[in-house]
């Protein structure tokens, strides 16, 4: 990490810190929605598995849930509230005022979504603990994890770049989850359509570490594909991100 990120970091955190405090939506989804979510689901799979015993045992599906509710759905949350605070920045000014403060937008980009990285991996991992349903090591959650941590400066750009407020932001969250969930289709899907549809859909490659990790059968090389599709878009948008802000 680079010096102008790391001073990026101690002059902007402050300020996030308050934005986020400010909102009380945001504090409170961070903070306690999403960890009590995970640890609810504890007790809410096992319940549900009872419920249609009958019909399908959902046990050896938990690392799909899993991976679809946590691996794959924190980061889609994440990356919507953090392009709630680019949208709230670039309302207020803030990204403009940056063409004439010594600290560079792409240091400011850099902190921001390194920091919304990490904040991802911390959440997800602390997810699976707390939702105990499946038995996977540490370096595998960590890698299912940091891999689907790219969904979040691609969700959070493309809101800092398409969406206009903060009410066009909160109707497109839906059909973002809905892409976020996109994987947990191809699950049940023929091969071949599995990897046309895993490059719109780039949260399959760490979900599917994921779940196949929790049966035992981790396939390590997902990783690369993981980081090449997700890679490519992210520099699209942080280009035309550059752009809308000096445009």
């Amino acid at each position: 990490m680079n010096t102008h990120v790391i001073r990026a970091m101690r002059v902007l955190a402050p300020n996030d810190l308050r934005l986020i405090w400010r909102d009380g939506f945001l504090l409170s989804f961070i903070a306690f929605l999403l960890p009590l979510a995970c640890l609810g689901l504890r007790w809410l799979v096992p319940y549900a598995g009872e419920l249609v015993a009958e019909w399908v045992v959902l046990e050896p599906y938990y690392g799909l849930i899993l991976a679809s509710l946590i691996v794959g759905g924190q980061p889609v949350m994440l990356g919507f509230v953090i392009g709630i605070l680019f949208i709230e920045e670039r309302d207020e000014g803030t990204l403009l005022a940056l063409q004439a403060s010594p600290l560079s937008l792409r240091s400011f980009l850099g902190y921001r979504l390194l920091a919304a990285m990490g904040l991802n991996v911390v959440l997800t991992t602390l997810g699976v603990y707390f939702a105990g349903l499946v038995s996977i090591s540490l370096f595998e959650i960590l890698a299912s994890a940091t891999l689907a941590s790219l969904a979040v400066p691609l969700i959070a750009l493309v809101y800092a770049i398409y969406i206009k407020n903060k009410v066009q932001a909160l109707m497109m969250l839906k059909p973002v989850q809905i892409w976020g969930g996109l994987p947990t289709l191809l699950f049940f899907v023929p091969t071949p359509w599995q990897w046309i549809g895993s490059v719109p859909g780039p949260l399959y490659y760490p979900m599917r570490l994921f779940w196949g990790a929790a049966d035992g059968q981790a396939e390590w090389w997902l990783i690369l594909p993981g980081l090449i599709i997700p890679g490519v878009a992210l520099l699209w948008l942080l280009r035309r991100f550059e752009r809308t802000v000096y445009a």
